[in-house]
């Protein structure tokens, strides 16, 4: 789920694809908290026109199917297709059993119209929505048309796509994690990604600190977060429910916690790694945080991102 969120200013942001590929199993071993691959450069798009379906054009991508109900210049359609399939390739080939996706080319639906957007099952005020139940991608046109983004931070718009696509990506694992970490590690592989479906991981702290300072603080190393004990134990419909009743200004602070905590997870050594691996591989959702452990963790955040140029300033609870 994306929210068009207020922009306070529009700040910084951050061989063959084929042998990478061959080599990133090699190196799974090795990765620990090290992401995989590095950086990644997309091949040209795929698209493979459909016979159209109820009035949509529809178009077929490496891995999705592509609908909408508004014209897409060539351009436009190139765009969207690296961004949905190199999201797709980077989630799949990452060192964690992260890519589960519904079906074998899952939809991605593009409505010109807020209304239909909503009809179809997109949330009001959202940009983009990932409606689990259906299993499909829902993208409001007039946010995701050339120019759109303007005045906001550079790739705003694609980044809320990779954000959506992630969430697609992970549909059969989704239901075994907290909420806070679907919706961290979409936003983490968001921060990571440069634009135009190129990935980079060689320096994901700056990559994360440069994202946040850019949507919640540009002119300020403060960063405002809601409290780990707040988010620990939302389910996804009282995610939805609670960043609904923030108001649209400070929405993104939820969503920064998560990126964090993702990242503490991601990056903080191999114990909280195999404790992401049990989780992927368990039944049943996995409860890695309890309320109890909020502040020891934002103690530990605190101090991680002091040093990397972000003062982690938490919300009181209520």
């Amino acid at each position: 789920m994306s929210f068009p969120r207020t922009i306070r200013h529009p700040g910084i942001r951050h061989s063959s694809f084929r042998s990478r590929l061959l080599l990133w199993p090699l190196l799974i071993l090795g990765a620990a908290a090290e992401p995989l691959p590095k950086d990644f450069t997309p091949p040209p798009a795929v698209l493979e026109a459909q016979v159209a379906d109820e009035g949509r054009k529809v178009w077929n991508t490496r891995f999705f199917r592509l609908d909408s109900d508004m014209p897409l210049r060539a351009a436009e359609l190139a765009r969207l297709s690296q961004v949905a399939d190199s999201t797709a390739t980077v989630l799949r080939s990452y060192p964690l059993p992260l890519f589960a996706p519904p079906a074998q080319r899952s939809r991605i639906s593009i409505y010109k119209e807020g209304e239909d957007y909503v009809k179809a099952g997109g949330f009001h005020g959202t940009a983009g929505f990932y409606f689990a139940r259906r299993g499909v991608v829902l993208l409001r046109g007039d946010f995701f048309v050339e120019g759109a983004d303007k005045g906001m931070p550079p790739h705003y718009h694609e980044d809320i796509m990779a954000h959506e696509v992630v969430h697609l990506c992970m549909h059969k694992v989704n239901r075994k994690l907290p909420q806070w970490l679907v919706e961290g590690i979409a936003e983490y592989f968001s921060c990571a990604h440069l634009g135009g479906g190129r990935y980079s991981f060689s320096d994901i702290d700056n990559s994360l600190r440069n994202h946040l300072r850019s949507r919640l603080s540009p002119k300020d190393p403060g960063i405002p977060l809601e409290p780990v004990a707040g988010i620990a134990t939302l389910d996804g419909h009282e995610w939805l429910e609670h960043v609904t009743t923030i108001a649209n200004e400070d929405r993104y602070q939820a969503y920064a916690t998560a990126l964090l905590l993702a990242h503490y997870y991601l990056h903080g050594g191999e114990e909280r790694l195999a404790t992401l691996r049990t989780a992927l591989a368990a039944e049943k959702p996995a409860d890695l945080i309890a309320p109890a452990d909020g502040p020891k963790i934002q103690q530990s955040m605190s101090k991680y991102w002091k040093s990397r140029g972000l003062t982690l300033e938490f919300n009181a609870e209520k």
